[in-house]
């Protein structure tokens, strides 16, 4: 059975904490407001097409591509932010995007054509099919209340066509400590903390505190981890904060509850063992939707080695660039595992994909010849999988992966960092 992270779902492995039996976070953490993009001339943001698109400049001179609908996107968004800007602490621009055509270089925007700002490099510039959500200090002097122009542009690099399109986009603001919502909403100097507590073999209890008057106000709250392991966010750490959003909401994160108490538990099996974990969590409000809470992280995490098992992240041996396929063009690469298919007490594939299609194929995915659905029905999106791999399947050694689609322009693209198999066996 698959399972595809499109909401927000769970991570893995035997998680103890080091000095005590549970960990500690610091009595702080920090608000925000978030004003995101919104599509249509309605909002200031007229489009010839379903999707934010951003072209190289050579792009409107191309005698094939400068006549369609892509080519026609400027580049420049609005987004209507209604703020008093001498009561800001700090603010940032939040952005999904998909990486583009591999090739496409320097890719970077400007607000309200005060600063520019490069966005990271994350691998497009070399080839690979990439997607990412970078997170942009700004300076508050480029912001005005009212509309901010954001304008985004790249260079064509390498590749046939400089182009990367924008899923969303939100300005981030931190409101300071005479803010009229904070005051209003009765949460101005209130303090939430993430707690984590052992519940079991492999698995821990997450939760928050605050005053009950506190706790009453809050709708949802989502726990981030911060270990090593897969790269679903594309940004080329495998330790980092995990996690990203599509469609405004969270992926990968590791879990969110809409019920008092807002707990949850972390199911930490299929974690490799490690140290210096943390978790933090992410609160929102009932009344005040745009409102945001992040609490300080809980550190001093880790995962013990095990008696009897052991868990490895297997990653993509000589990931192609690009790893895609169109036209009936099949694309090949292997991952090797150094540990015999007997012992294995639990596999997972672990893949980002951007779904345009497999065209006819139906057979599209293939790991040693079986196939394994990784994509869906080819709507031009992002789509995270971690799915359960049958054991008998696997090879000790190569493991080939065959990619095929015959559509006609885009195809199935497998993401950085590629595929990997998260594989927990008998030692």
């Amino acid at each position: 059975m698959t399972m595809r992270f499109n909401i927000i779902l769970g991570c893995m492995g035997l998680l103890l904490f080091a000095g005590s039996a549970k960990g500690q976070a610091k009595e702080e953490g920090i608000f925000y407001r978030m004003y995101w993009y919104e599509p249509g001339l309605e909002h200031g943001n007229p489009s010839f097409n379903g999707k934010f698109r951003v072209n190289s400049p050579e792009t409107s001179l191309h005698p094939t591509f400068g006549i369609r609908s892509e080519a026609r996107g400027n580049g420049m968004m609005q987004i209507l932010m209604e703020e008093n800007i001498l009561n800001l602490a700090g603010a940032e621009l939040y952005l999904e995007l998909w990486g583009g055509h591999p090739g496409t270089t320097n890719k970077r925007l400007s607000v309200n054509g005060r600063s520019q700002y490069s966005i990271p490099e994350v691998g497009t510039a070399q080839h690979n099919c990439t997607h990412q959500y970078p997170t942009l200090p700004l300076q508050i002097t480029d912001l005005v209340n009212g509309y901010n122009v954001v304008q985004f542009a790249a260079d064509k690099g390498s590749t046939f066509w400089g182009h990367f399109i924008v899923d969303n986009a939100c300005l981030r603001i931190m409101p300071g400590p005479d803010d009229a919502m904070l005051k209003e909403s009765g949460l101005s100097g209130k303090i939430f903390t993430v707690t984590a507590k052992p519940s079991g073999a492999e698995r821990f209890t997450l939760g928050i505190e605050a005053p009950p008057d506190v706790l009453e106000k809050v709708a949802s709250v989502t726990f981030l981890g911060l270990y090593d392991g897969y790269d679903e966010n594309g940004d080329g750490e495998q330790r980092d904060w995990h996690g990203f959003t599509k469609n405004r909401e969270y992926v990968a994160a590791l879990g969110t509850n809409a019920q008092a108490p807002f707990s949850i538990e972390w199911n930490t099996a299929m974690l490799p063992e490690q140290d210096n974990m943390a978790v933090k969590a992410v609160v929102r409000f009932k009344q005040y939707p745009d409102l945001i809470y992040e609490t300080t992280a809980v550190e001093g995490l880790r995962v013990d080695p095990r008696d009897k098992s052991r868990v490895f992240l297997y990653p993509v041996k000589q990931m192609p660039h690009p790893f895609w396929s169109r036209a009936s063009r099949k694309n090949t690469a292997s991952i090797v595992v150094d540990v015999d298919p007997g012992r294995i007490e639990k596999a997972e594939l672990m893949i980002v994909v951007w779904d345009g299609g497999a065209g006819t194929v139906k057979d599209y995915f293939k790991l040693n010849g079986h196939h394994i659905p990784v994509a869906g029905q080819g709507k031009h999106d992002v789509m995270y999988s971690v799915i359960p791999i049958d054991a008998s399947i696997l090879k000790r050694g190569e493991n080939t992966i065959e990619l095929l689609s015959d559509t006609e322009h885009h195809g199935i693209e497998v993401l950085l960092p590629g595929p990997a198999l998260m594989i927990r066996s008998r030692k």
